[in-house]
């Protein structure tokens, strides 16, 4: 009989189930509040960015299982920090999943997240050089 050796990418969990996993079931559904377009897209666009920087992961000192979260939490923050308040922010997140059908802004819109990307995990050991 003959192994599989074929390599599988490890299944992410969705931003929701790893919060439910480190606050606990109450305080994790507690976060509906947020709306499913926020986690939507801090679940894509954490999948993308992580199929894109998936190499930066040994370069952050993080592990595979590390790597996938701390984009997550990275898009949380990225997404917060373009809502005008906490309570526009589930209106923000409706807006912006539409916005993004529209592939001039969805360029743009990536051209911003990459930026914000590259500061966030900037490596001040490298001096002035960014990641990859």
């Amino acid at each position: 009989m003959l192994e599989d050796k074929t390599i599988t990418r490890p299944v992410l969990r969705s931003f929701q189930e790893n919060l439910i996993q480190r606050l606990g079931p109450e305080e994790g559904r507690a976060l509906d509040v947020l709306g499913k377009d926020f986690f939507y897209l801090v679940d894509q666009l954490a999948t993308k960015l992580f199929e894109q920087h998936e190499k930066d992961a040994p370069l952050l000192d993080l592990s595979e299982s590390e790597f996938p979260w701390e984009l997550q939490v990275f898009a949380n923050q990225f997404l917060r920090e373009c809502a005008q308040s906490s309570r526009q922010l589930t209106h923000f997140c409706q807006g912006l999943r539409k916005k993004l059908e529209d592939s001039e802004f969805d360029q743009e819109f990536w051209k911003i997240l990459d930026e914000a990307y590259q500061h966030h995990f900037y490596v001040t050991d490298s001096k002035k050089h960014y990641l990859v």
